[in-house]
């Protein structure tokens, strides 16, 4: 996985596939191994760049806290550096919040976007939701049982009911040979919680599919309402099954959306 600087931070990131680039940009805490069942999927039809956000993974810790907007232009400087623009780009979660910032100050770079399970700004619920997750770490919980205890905010009882199924899930934590550190997690969570894209959606011209489950309980589907209203070129899609984290729990619905969205863009 080579490594490149961006606006002073050593990236890590990997390309593999062959077709038109895709970016995928992971979530609040997470590496690029959020993607390790979808992106050998997509890698089929595109090349696949991957990368783990500073703060996670083999990417640099620098002191936070890490504002969206500078994330954001980690991934704009990542593109740039590759000279593959403009992309297509997947933003899953507090990636969905880069990939706005993306969308709003670096439209240029971007072909067609894909915001999954994402959200405009923090509500009271997912403020005190990331106040038990940083409680947790820095009391120094087992990261198994951190796992354990946000499942019914990212999985639905389809999974949840099998504890065997969900155990193995909470189990990868602890096979992460790079998981992201206490002092990665907070400086994330403290730019994501006041960060707020309403304001500036209407300037996001990229073609966009705000795509979420039912079922999600952490992003609800009425913030992906918000999200589309506000955007001018956005189309909103509503699986009827599917929770936040539904690319892991139904891979092959979300895949499919995903994959005809851009393909329609592509042809267009």
């Amino acid at each position: 996985m080579p490594t490149t600087s961006v606006n002073g931070v050593d990236l890590h990131y990997d390309a593999a596939g062959d077709g038109p680039p895709l970016l995928l940009i992971s979530g609040l805490g997470s590496s690029s191994l959020a993607w390790a069942l979808a992106a050998p999927r997509l890698a089929e039809r595109y090349t696949v760049i991957t990368f783990d956000n500073r703060g996670t993974g083999r990417s640099a810790v620098p002191p936070g806290p890490y504002a969206i907007d500078h994330l954001a232009d980690d991934a704009a400087g990542l593109v740039e550096h590759l000279g593959l623009g403009p992309v297509a780009a997947v933003g899953w979660s507090l990636g969905g919040s880069v990939l706005q910032s993306m969308l709003i100050r670096h439209g240029r770079l971007l072909s067609s976007a894909v915001l999954l399970n994402a959200f405009p700004s923090y509500t009271p619920i997912q403020d005190a939701w990331l106040d038990a997750g940083l409680a947790l770490r820095r009391a120094g919980v087992d990261p198994v049982a951190i796992g354990i205890t946000g499942m019914p905010w990212v999985f639905t009882p389809r999974l949840l009911s099998d504890h065997g199924a969900a155990h193995a899930q909470a189990e990868l934590a602890r096979q992460d040979p790079h998981p992201t550190t206490l002092a990665g997690f907070e400086a994330q969570a403290a730019g994501l919680r006041v960060y707020d894209s309403r304001p500036d959606l209407p300037k996001a011209e990229t073609p966009t599919l705000v795509l979420t489950g039912a079922e999600d309980v952490l992003t609800p589907v009425a913030q992906s309402v918000e999200i589309a209203g506000l955007m001018p070129n956005a189309t909103l899609q509503v699986l009827p099954r599917g929770s936040h984290a539904m690319i892991v729990e139904y891979p092959d619905d979300t895949l499919a959306a995903i994959t005809a969205f851009l393909a329609a863009r592509a042809g267009a």
